[in-house]
């Protein structure tokens, strides 16, 4: 199994990764008045996987695909808080950027993450 070569070395890249996202985070939220923690568990869970993703992408890309999901999975979920950190929906940000790249998606996920 390629994919599991090197599993430490991006173990430590996602804890490092998700580490920095965590403070990153909590100050963020901090700062926008949502609850600290949340924004930790958001900005350190996304952190994480984008370590783990970086220190695995020449790897293997079906486990590269894997990581894209697990990105778009947070995102879906933890819509509501992303955006009132950052003032944008992440969603519609990402099918806007699909979109401009000429890859036809349709805006198929219903507002506010329900």
């Amino acid at each position: 199994m390629a994919y599991m070569d090197n599993k430490n070395m991006s173990v430590l890249a996602g804890v490092v990764a998700g580490g920095i996202g965590a403070y990153l985070g909590y100050e963020q939220a901090g700062a926008t008045g949502v609850n600290p923690f949340l924004g930790a568990a958001i900005y350190g869970g996304a952190g994480f996987v984008i370590g783990a993703a970086g220190a695995f992408l020449l790897k293997s890309l079906s486990q590269f695909l894997v990581f894209i999901l697990l990105i778009a999975a947070i995102l879906y979920v933890a819509r509501d808080p992303i955006e009132q950190m950052t003032g944008m929906d992440p969603v519609d940000a990402v099918i806007t950027t699909l979109q401009g790249w000429g890859i036809p998606v349709g805006g198929f996920a219903p507002a506010g993450g329900d």
